[in-house]
């Protein structure tokens, strides 16, 4: 192997999206950071974070937003 290896973070990151996609979510981060979409592959806009950013424990969805 040639060349330098990618930093930490950047590895991290493309790890987390692999993971993600792996378990059949959409995987984009919000662009705020904290969330990324757990829907599962999609054509719409609609991005939606089922787990950060709930206002109480019993909600069914967190984070919403668009691209």
């Amino acid at each position: 192997m040639s060349g330098q290896r990618k930093p930490l973070a950047q590895r991290r990151a493309e790890a987390e999206t692999s993971a993600s996609r792996a378990a059949g979510y959409c995987a984009l981060v919000h662009p705020e950071g904290g969330a990324s979409c757990t829907r599962w592959p999609h054509d719409d806009r609609r991005h939606v974070d089922h787990y950060n950013g709930r206002k109480q424990l019993g909600d069914a969805s967190g984070t919403e937003w668009f691209e």
